[in-house]
């Protein structure tokens, strides 16, 4: 016998298109439940931690992080400008008025840090 050639003899005929569908199970969504399962909506929960504006001057809030209530660090370094102001000082001849810049509040930036897990709050720049 050859193993191409299929056996129609063992194979049942198709059902007949007269016969009723079989029902579904009930626990299958009909049509109106499908439509009230779509409009019910989740709203997720968010937690939204603002900082509140940081300034010149070390700032309490809550930290992002750990999320324990602290007294913010500050480290003032100069600013880029400040570097800028005192070379144009130095090559206009202005020696002695090229380290101005680095001692004036309004020509540093304030860099906030946590000081219980040393993380990055936030710069304020002037």
């Amino acid at each position: 016998m050859d193993p191409h050639v299929s056996n129609a003899q063992n194979v049942p005929p198709p059902p007949p298109y007269s016969e009723t569908p079989t029902i579904y199970p009930s626990n299958t969504p009909s049509f109106n439940d499908y439509t009230t399962m779509q409009q019910q909506h989740i709203v997720p929960a968010y937690i939204i931690v603002s900082n509140p504006s940081l300034g010149p001057e070390p700032t309490q809030l809550i930290c992002p992080v750990c999320r324990q209530q602290i007294l913010t660090q500050i480290n003032k370094t100069p600013t880029n400008e400040a570097y800028l102001c005192s070379m144009l000082a130095f090559v206009l001849g202005c020696a002695f008025f090229s380290c101005l810049p680095f001692c004036m509040e309004s020509c540093r930036k304030v860099t906030h840090t946590c000081p219980m897990c040393s993380s990055h709050i936030g710069t304020y720049v002037p």
